[in-house]
């Protein structure tokens, strides 16, 4: 790919990691009991640090909060008002809404420098549908029925206990408990391991709060692989990107949830963080190659936004979060050229544009078996005679260690293969002539019978082949041969991604070489699975590569997978591209949990020239609209983006709702899977942040 610029990095003297304080993680709030135990035993502590009691290697203790009743809701409903705003635009809707005598007050948006207005406080969404109508009936048409933190006061609860393995209950003090292992983890069960420091105390809900306090470079060993495993994007360059934008993501937002008692959670609200149990040696590696090393715009950490997927294209935040930043603007996740490298069959191949009788079977006959100069279509259309399938017989025999036998020059030529290769002696015994007689035709001679159902059975040979009174085709013939080879010995084709230095990685595996036959047999495979052979391609970086081997353990056949996603950086997601289906009813109920309709007429949508949806429209069945923007679009079709189009078919209540859509994620920032895509294609972390971050710097920040 062509070279981008990248500044020069802004070194410190010292480590940030070593002169920033260290981060608080929550790792629930909604347990009201935990199972704990501490690698190498430790000790129970008060908060301040106080030995309570003393735990041995692998022992466990329960930590239980009685709340003197049913705890707490955590969260309730509110209704949002609008998009998010600038804070002048936020205060003036407040200030019309009090006019209209409507309450309301604002919260910050974390991820921008924006304010959504909430009015209302209700403990279900059904009962929020009255003040969603007055709204309405006010002139408001983009409303959202939203889950959303709720505010209480601390509860006095009976007490907090330690119950032992012996099932001795300790008083733990009310403030909460400090586990302090003699090794480097604590061990919550059915969570994980987690090292630095563990807390766990009662929150105003009435239930448990866990925090695992930590340094900013361990915090981020838990969370790069679960944002962006190596085992899925095993690209070193990728990975160092996800660390800093993780890194830089972490500082930006700390203290984001300073009320729960902690700075972030550990879920995708956040960062997904899964403590020592995620982490990855090559991960790791990308941490500390990185460390202290952040992006920022201005001299500050920037909201490093990121998504698995972004639909081919980002998007600029303001049509998501609201607000502007500079550094979060649209960018393509296609590469201006995409880089190839050129391969070239070693044998003389047929150059028919259409091939539908080519299959693996055949492929894997060519390499070796039958010569190369059959596979066209011309001569595997001729009929097939023993004299032609001698050879390949014996060959085929030597290759599996079998007796050579001469092939059976009279009779059925399919049959006569069938014995050649010793099928005929797992007959007996196994068939019976009540299943020949349900699957073959009467005519086929008895002695015939019983092989020919087994091979059917096996779906080596179609039923139909038995009735026709023509001989078979060479395709026909050779296919029946190959289907054979693969009962007796199945081939598993060695995969792999081809990487700019024409080396291979499998998938959980690391890069090899990949030695090419000098007789090497070169194909396509379409993405509806149809074969053809080439004489030459060129190849992009990151496409699938199959390949059947030689005996040397050389590629004979290579097979280049036209993706079916196409040439995107991000099209190695499993969610480049998706289908999702609704029925009428599914659709009205997904809908009515976020706002108040009878039925829905129809959707409307405004896009961008990447084909996002920036603006949705719901005209109910009374012919009211209901607008949507940024988030809540994908949050009230329950799809994966905004990059979508639909269908609908069938009428009224029997009408379906077929949305095809790209991408996973909010579309803003960095697009993970691209990264990966751009890595395998050369690219650098600095190039790679750079392009989806622009006009950033890379600094060490002290």
């Amino acid at each position: 790919m062509k070279p981008l610029f990248v500044p020069a990095l802004v070194l410190s003297l010292a480590s940030a990691s070593a002169a920033l304080p260290p981060l608080k993680i929550g790792l629930d709030t909604q347990a009201t009991e935990w199972i704990v135990s501490l690698e190498g035993g430790g000790q129970v502590c008060d908060r301040a640090g106080r030995p309570l009691l003393k735990l041995a290697p692998d022992e466990k203790l329960r930590i239980w909060w009685d709340s003197r009743g049913v705890a707490d809701p955590t969260s309730e409903y509110r209704v949002q008002v609008g998009r998010p705003l600038g804070l002048e635009e936020a205060d003036a809707l407040m200030k019309r809404l009090k006019k209209l005598g409507v309450p309301s007050n604002r919260v910050k948006v974390p991820d921008a420098d924006t304010w959504r207005v909430l009015v209302g406080h209700f403990p279900e969404a059904p009962k929020a549908e009255p003040l969603l109508q007055k709204l309405q009936d006010l002139g408001f048409d983009e409303l959202w029925v939203a889950s959303e933190p709720r505010d209480s006061q601390p509860r006095k609860g009976r007490a907090l206990y330690g119950v032992t393995e012996r099932y001795e209950r300790r008083a733990l003090p009310l403030g909460g408990v400090w586990l302090k292992p003699s090794g480097d983890l604590t061990s919550l069960q059915g969570k994980g391991r987690y090292r630095g420091k563990v807390e766990i105390f009662p929150n105003a809900q009435g239930r448990l709060t866990v925090v695992n306090t930590l340094d900013l470079e361990t915090y981020l060993r838990g969370v790069v692989p679960k944002e962006m495993g190596a085992w899925e994007f095993p690209s070193l360059e990728a990975l160092k990107a996800q660390a800093v934008a993780a890194r830089t993501y972490a500082v930006a937002n700390r203290g984001k949830r300073l009320a729960d008692g902690f700075d972030m959670g550990d879920t995708v609200a956040d960062q997904v963080y899964g403590g020592h149990d995620g982490e990855q040696p090559l991960t790791d590696r990308a941490i500390q190659e990185t460390e202290g090393l952040f992006a920022t715009y201005g001299g500050k950490p920037i909201l490093a936004l990121f998504m698995a997927n972004c639909g081919g294209h980002t998007v600029d935040v303001a049509y998501v979060f609201g607000g502007d930043a500079p550094y979060l603007k649209a960018a393509p996740c296609y590469p201006a050229k995409p880089l190839t490298l050129p391969f070239a069959s070693g044998a003389i191949v047929t150059t028919e544009a259409q091939q539908p009788w080519l299959s693996w079977e055949l492929l894997r006959l060519a390499a070796g078996i039958v010569p190369v100069e059959w596979l066209s279509s011309e001569r595997l259309a001729r009929p097939a005679t023993a004299n032609d399938l001698a050879a390949p017989v014996l060959a085929l025999q030597q290759r599996l260690g079998i007796d050579p036998t001469p092939l059976d020059r009279a009779g059925n030529l399919t049959l006569a293969l069938a014995r050649a290769l010793g099928l005929h002696k797992v007959v007996e015994g196994q068939e019976r002539p009540q299943d020949a007689a349900y699957f073959l035709p009467a005519d086929l001679p008895a002695g015939d019978r019983l092989l020919a159902a087994f091979l059917t059975r096996r779906g080596i040979v179609p039923a139909a082949t038995w009735a026709a009174k023509e001989a078979p085709t060479l395709r026909q013939a050779l296919l029946a041969l190959g289907r054979m080879w693969q009962d007796l010995d199945p081939l598993v084709p060695g995969e792999g991604a081809l990487l700019m230095d024409r080396q291979v990685r499998r998938k959980r595996g690391g890069p090899e070489p990949l030695a090419l036959s000098p007789r090497l047999l070169l194909a396509e495979e379409a993405p509806d699975g149809s074969l053809r052979l080439v004489p030459k391609a060129d190849i992009q970086v990151g496409d699938r590569l199959r390949w059947i081997p030689a005996e040397d353990g050389s590629a004979s056949v290579l097979v280049r997978r036209l993706d079916p996603d196409g040439a995107a950086w991000d099209r190695y997601n499993p969610t480049a591209h998706w289908r999702v289906e609704y029925t009428e009813a599914d659709l009205l109920a997904l809908v009515r949990k976020r706002i108040k309709v009878s039925g829905i007429r129809e959707l409307k949508a405004q896009y961008n020239e990447e084909g996002r949806v920036l603006d949705l429209t719901l005209v109910d069945s009374q012919g009211a609209p209901h607008r949507v923007r940024g988030m809540h679009i994908r949050g009230l079709l329950g799809l994966k983006d905004n990059v979508f189009r639909w269908i609908t078919l069938g009428q009224g209540a029997q009408r379906r709702w077929v949305f095809y859509g790209r991408g996973w994620g909010h579309g803003v920032g960095m697009c993970q899977t691209g990264a990966y895509g751009m890595a395998l294609e050369g690219a650098t972390f600095q190039q790679i942040l750079l392009h989806y971050y622009p006009g950033i710097e890379l600094k060490r920040v002290d």
